[in-house]
């Protein structure tokens, strides 16, 4: 297999993750991007006719927008995360636009003014995506917090967080590597793809989310190490034990105070990637 097939069946299976039902069904207890992602988002757009949400699983993004854009089209691969979407909106944006097909097969005579991506660019092809960007939007915003995970840790401390995390990829033989979680990134990560973009600006930013540790617990499942189908019901199952131990004794009237720190990177689009 040559190594862009690789890359592709990659792409292909962490993607797949995405649409079993247990992580659909966990998907609801992401935590939020910080609110203030979002006013610098919007301030960087002059147009509000139409945005594009890729890989808006069920649509916690698409909402956020639908009341700046006249339209905002929601894209997934996954039907079970368009239906999550659909019934987590109950109809109050009517101007969200759900489709159910993959981003590089996606197809559309209109421009958009804003094209918003989280951690589902980490799942499509460039080679066959950017190249339409280009052609359908002056701008291009990743919203994301993986680059910085563990990081802020919950409650526990970062220690406690880390040491979780390296028994747990253990168990289900992900590799942790050295020195990995020992300090908090200063500066915002690189995003995937970034040589397909000209890079406008980057910027970090921070909030507090309050949630219940059954919720935090169910957050962990949506992720692709630690998707239910992936451990099985046993090991999930000591899993969410061990997760609730480690963080009940910090929680006030069973809800955590966890730091949100979101990732917000734009920049136009490339038809074709810097050398």
């Amino acid at each position: 297999m040559s190594q862009t097939d690789a890359a592709a069946a990659e792409r292909a299976r962490g993607a797949a993750i995405f649409a079993q039902p247990d992580v659909v069904a966990n998907y609801y207890a992401r935590q939020p991007y910080a609110p203030a992602a979002y006013e610098a988002l919007l301030a960087q757009v002059a147009g509000r006719q139409r945005a594009l949400d890729v890989g808006c699983g069920p649509g916690p993004v698409a909402r956020t927008l639908a009341p700046h854009f006249e339209e905002v089209v929601a894209l997934d691969p996954s039907a079970g995360m368009i239906a999550a979407g659909k019934a987590a909106d109950a109809g109050a944006h009517r101007n969200i636009r759900w489709v159910c097909k993959r981003a590089e097969a996606f197809e559309t005579d209109a421009g958009f003014d804003l094209v918003v991506a989280g951690s589902s660019i980490h799942w499509v092809d460039p080679a066959v995506i950017y190249p339409k960007l280009a052609c359908w939007t002056p701008i291009l915003a990743v919203l994301g917090n993986d680059g910085l995970f563990p990081c802020p840790p919950p409650p526990c401390g970062l220690a406690a967080w880390a040491d979780f995390i390296r028994r747990w990829n253990a168990r289900v033989g992900r590799i942790t590597p050295p020195g990995w979680g020992e300090r908090e990134e200063v500066r915002p990560p690189a995003v995937p793809h970034e040589a397909w973009m000209d890079m406008a600006g980057r910027e970090r930013f921070r909030s507090v989310f309050r949630q219940s540790v059954a919720d935090f617990v169910a957050s962990c499942h949506s992720r692709a190490s630690w998707a239910p189908a992936v451990m099985g019901e046993a090991v999930a199952a000591a899993f969410d034990a061990d997760l609730t131990d480690l963080l009940s004794p910090h929680a006030n009237s069973g809800l955590l105070d966890l730091e949100i720190a979101t990732d917000l990177c734009w920049g136009a689009p490339r038809a074709t990637p810097r050398a």
